[in-house]
């Protein structure tokens, strides 16, 4: 779509582009006027538009979420108008990216947005949007298949971007999921009592971000191969309450990690000697918390991204685990036959996002088919979408699938995942628990966009410099514009799911499960 928008206005003469801008933004300011919870202020190089009722907003000491606050918007480029009215909220994004927009606080205007969602809703079926809509030959709404073909792609596209620019924002322990934080929102309640100056780009505001950088993180040497120091494991030894409490003292955010870790290890209830297949590696953080902690274990772990891999198993290896952490770059249908049934746990953190809807009966039936027979147990934590908002999703394709992050990504509802585990094992695996630690979402997104404002300049472009040469290691504007882009995409994407998981518009939710008469599992609800 974008492209398409682009190619218009190059293609049109200058007569003619004034006056299409002109009337997006006679179409947008009108549905604006519609707004009634908090204030919308726009400035334009020739008017200051003012949605809303600023009076009768969220100031920054109320508590009252029921009132929206008051945002600031700046339009630098009226192209914006057009994309606006063209694809609606994606529009919007877009106009983030490449900079035809800048605001204080990315954050609150969405928050603004959802409190006025139902007035803003016509958006989505004004003249502009009826028009793209019925071309499909662009791309726009393409459902990517996640074939054994594509899903290497898809992965790739997100996670093969830099390993140094992920350490750029990650936590030592490099996981890059949902973590649980003792105090669900306690970097708020700080930031408010510490003054901040916002940025045009909706970066640093003091409504979101909190703190300085912790001095563990400052210097971005440390060595990633290597896991934090634990108590020593003669015994079976889980990663203790004490070493959580030191490590919340030099980092919250890798505590918090840890914590959700531990949380994913008991409800799995992994004991001495299990083997392990985790689907989904990431950087190896589970699977060396898991063999390092308790005695005989082994892990077999699956990724699809090179870089992935490569990191895993050189952490696994500086940790002395190379022959118990396997380190597989390996599609999960494509297990090798000797495996089934070989497993005593199955984990799978936040990759059921990358299975795809056609294929998510097969995901369950593979696990069922590697598990145990009588005794195997796993957990699966994935992000969720509520069943009311299903239908549109599957009609739509949103920011996060288009541009950011995961081409082929989907998102299912709590029902779906349940539903597809009891079809694609035919009733082998029995949900044992369920839990929703989406909240805990929120904060996490926070500490990564704080990491990555401060590592940017850095870390990060000197990362996709290194990965990228001839796009952005160039000494020009272009480059430097690519760069620029890169980062109002990641910043967006952080500022978006954060209101998303704090508005409990999405989930992050925790399913265990076993074998019908597994006797020996007990019982993890209150670990």
């Amino acid at each position: 779509m974008s492209a398409l928008l682009q190619a218009l206005v190059k293609t049109v003469s200058t007569p003619l582009k004034a006056p299409l801008c002109a009337l997006a933004e006679k179409a947008a300011t009108t549905l604006l006027k519609n707004i009634s919870n908090g204030a919308l202020i726009i400035h334009t190089p020739a008017h200051t538009y003012s949605f809303g009722d600023a009076s009768n907003a969220q100031d920054g000491s109320s508590q009252d979420s029921s009132k929206a606050p008051t945002v600031e918007l700046t339009v630098r480029d009226d192209m914006f108008w057009v994309r606006l009215c063209a694809m609606g909220d994606l529009g919007f994004a877009e106009g983030y990216m490449y900079g035809e927009i800048d605001c204080d606080d990315l954050v609150n205007v969405f928050l603004v947005f959802l409190a006025n969602r139902a007035q803003l809703s016509a958006i989505d079926s004004s003249f502009f949007s009826r028009v793209m809509s019925h071309m499909p030959h662009l791309g726009l709404t393409a459902h990517i298949v996640n074939t054994v073909a594509n899903a290497r792609k898809n992965i790739s596209a997100h996670y093969d971007i830099s390993n140094t620019m992920f350490m750029g924002f990650l936590s030592e322990d490099m996981t890059y999921s949902c973590a649980i934080f003792p105090d669900l929102d306690g970097d708020l309640r700080h930031a408010a009592s510490q003054a901040s100056t916002p940025s045009l780009s909706g970066a640093s505001t003091p409504s979101t971000l909190a703190g300085s950088e912790p001095a563990a993180h400052k210097d971005i040497a440390y060595d990633a191969a290597n896991m934090p120091p634990l108590s020593p494991a003669t015994t079976r030894r889980e990663l203790s309450d004490a070493d959580l409490q030191r490590k919340e003292k030099e980092d919250p955010l890798a505590a918090a990690q840890y914590r959700k870790l531990r949380h994913i290890i008991r409800k799995a209830d992994i004991r001495p000697g299990h083997r392990v297949l985790e689907i989904g590696s990431g950087w190896g953080a589970l699977a060396i918390l898991i063999t390092s902690t308790i005695p005989g274990t082994s892990v077999d772990t699956l990724t699809l991204s090179t870089q992935q891999a490569a990191l895993a198993r050189a952490r696994a290896e500086a940790a002395g685990l190379a022959e118990r952490v396997r380190v597989h770059l390996l599609d999960y249908r494509n297990m090798p036959r000797e495996w089934e049934g070989a497993f005593d746990r199955v984990v799978s953190v936040e990759m059921v996002e990358a299975v795809g809807p056609e294929y998510m009966e097969t995901y369950w039936a593979k696990i069922d088919w590697a598990l145990n027979k009588d005794t195997g147990a796993g957990v699966v934590q994935g992000i969720t979408i509520p069943e009311a908002r299903f239908e549109q999703y599957m009609r739509e394709v949103d920011f996060i699938r288009k541009w950011v992050l995961f081409p082929g990504g989907f998102l299912p509802t709590l029902t779906f995942l349940v539903e597809t585990l009891a079809k694609g094992s035919r009733g082998r695996l029995v949900v044992d628990a369920v839990s929703n630690i989406g909240p805990h979402y929120a904060r996490t997104l926070r500490e990564w966009r704080r990491r990555f404002e401060a590592r940017f300049e850095d870390t990060i472009v000197p990362a996709l410099k290194a990965e990228y040469p001839g796009v952005m290691d160039a000494d020009d504007d272009k480059a430097r514009g690519e760069i620029e882009v890169f980062r109002r995409k990641w910043i967006y994407y952080y500022c978006y799911c954060e209101v998303g998981f704090t508005t409990r518009r999405l989930g992050d939710h925790i399913i265990t499960f076993s074998r019908e008469g597994n006797v020996e599992y007990g019982c993890q609800v209150y670990e």
